[in-house]
């Protein structure tokens, strides 16, 4: 059996390496490690996983809206308590270091995030989020495996030293699975993991001449390349300090190791933390407020911390919760399952200080009562894997299985694309006229023959208007845009064209 054909045999089947009986476990690893992606360069992504169901109406409030009150009576937040984002929503109080974030432009809401079909359970919607599958389908791989699996073709013939994600826990989840098998780690103690990782030691006796000595040979070899790993994972904890103060729970625990990581020097894209405890049925109140307070600290206390280190412009973090909950309170003042919710995304290089997806309008609500999505929640993936982790829109429909118009959360000064497409000698012009009335044009110039594509989104991020879509020749080319039929306001408008992308803003007056 050829090395490859054993590993993705291994892998297929789940196969792990059991570093003792605490939950610690390393895939195999070879000494060789990728670049990253050009595009992605050293970008990081840190998702937070809000376990439980995050009721949505009590983080962002839509403090303006009776409805609101009327549904509540019992664990509604005052208006003269919430922290006031605009002139009708509003976050928990407990989220003033997020509100500093938001004003700041470091953090942005999405509101409304879901997609057709809620599926209540706990389980079967996690995997839903974590696999980025249609309600109805049921997938064994997760987005974040895909995406790395399509930024690395060599895996798993050849591995790296660092690992590509971590999970700080004692497992990995369905988000990391790739096509071949698991293209993450989880490490709930990286002084632990080490100290047993390196005890890995494989006899130097002679393979026997046998059938399975080439296996025996192999695994050897795995076991020693694990020895690497958890070298690196301990260079990277050695390497750095802790810039910040953070609080003692749990989840400021797990934000510090994949701070300590990250400014050591370690090598990974992915990292995935947790916070539990939102299944709030009853006693909500206190509840949330704790958790959300922990969620509004830790995000301080890394942010802090990376940029106490110059690393803060290379991580966005993104939340997300099964599901929401039920517009109305139950009888144990609390929610039961819903559908929407907000997510929240920080970062420098985040568009921040925005709210995406509109108000929560719970007059217009789905047949169980609960509040419909404005956001497919594989929008906001897709932002992310094009516009943050760099991959092209052909690549992130692969790893999304299907094409979702992403929202435009990132600054078009941060964005890789439009770097590489003024060095290659594209240009995007601005709109004229600006502010439009009724019609514009957009002019740009491209030096390549590409399929190309002109979008246009409103400033919370809503698609408005597609306007090309079709291969294109070099040279210059003008293209009429109809405003006629939308509001007045701020509009993106955003050209692709094959990996390049530039966009701008423009006005639109009645």
């Amino acid at each position: 059996m050829k090395r490859r054909q054993f590993l993705v045999r291994a892998l297929q089947a789940g196969t792990l390496i059991p570093l003792a009986s605490t939950g610690l476990f390393a895939r195999p690893l070879a000494r060789h490690f990728f670049a990253r992606p050009s595009a992605a360069s050293d970008r990081i992504l840190v998702l937070i996983n809000l376990s439980g169901g995050n009721d949505g109406l009590n983080t962002v409030v839509p403090y303006a809206d009776s409805r609101y009150f009327n549904a509540r009576p019992n664990i509604k937040l005052p208006t003269d308590q919430v922290l006031k984002l605009n002139s009708d929503l509003a976050l928990h109080p407990s989220m003033g270091a997020v509100q500093d974030m938001f004003k700041s432009g470091t953090a942005a809401v999405v509101s409304n995030v879901g997609y057709p079909y809620q599926d209540r359970s706990h389980f079967r919607s996690t995997d839903i989020w974590n696999s980025a599958s249609d309600a109805e389908e049921v997938l064994f791989t997760g987005w974040i495996g895909r995406y790395i699996e399509k930024s690395h073709p060599e895996y798993p013939a050849q591995l790296p030293v660092a690992p590509f994600a971590i999970q700080v826990s004692s497992s990995t989840s369905l988000l990391l699975q790739g096509e071949v098998g698991n293209t993450g780690i989880a490490i709930d103690n990286p002084d632990r993991f080490y100290n047993l990782a390196k005890g890995l030691g494989s006899s130097d006796s002679p393979v026997p001449a046998t059938l399975a000595g080439p296996e025996l040979k192999y695994v050897r070899e795995i076991l020693e390349q694990s020895n690497t790993f958890s070298t690196a994972i301990n260079q990277a904890m050695l390497g750095s300090t802790t810039n910040a103060q953070y609080d003692t729970d749990s989840f400021a625990s797990q934000l510090k190791v994949v701070a300590r990581l990250i400014n050591g020097g370690l090598g990974t894209t992915v990292f995935v933390v947790t916070l539990g405890g939102f299944d709030t049925h009853s006693a909500q109140m206190a509840q949330q407020a704790t958790l959300l307070n922990r969620l509004s600290r830790g995000i301080k206390s890394f942010f802090d911390d990376i940029t106490a280190s110059g690393n803060a412009n290379r991580v966005t973090c993104i939340t997300y919760s099964e599901f929401g909950r039920r517009v109305n309170e139950n009888g144990s003042a609390g929610t039961d399952h819903g559908a929407a919710a907000p997510l929240f995304v920080f970062g420098n290089s985040v568009n921040g200080g925005a709210i995406y997806g509109g108000n929560p309008n719970l007059t217009d609500l789905d047949d169980r009562g609960d509040i419909k999505f404005t956001v497919d929640f594989r929008q906001v993936y897709a932002a992310v894997l094009e516009d943050w982790m760099g991959l092209t829109n052909a690549d992130a429909k692969n790893a999304l299985l299907g094409d979702f118009t992403k929202l435009p959360l990132f600054k078009t000064s941060s964005s890789y694309y439009a770097d590489d497409a003024v060095m290659a000698g594209m240009t995007l012009e601005q709109n004229a006229p600006n502010p439009a009335v009724s019609g514009t044009t957009v002019t740009f110039t491209t030096p390549i023959q590409g399929y190309a594509t002109l979008r246009l989104y409103s400033a919370d991020g809503r698609f408005a208007g597609e306007y090309l879509s079709q291969t294109v020749s070099p040279g210059q080319h003008r293209i009429p845009v109809n405003v006629s039929d939308i509001p007045s306001g701020r509009y993106l408008y955003r050209l692709q064209i094959g990996r390049f992308q530039m966009e701008k803003w423009m006005a639109v007056v009645r």
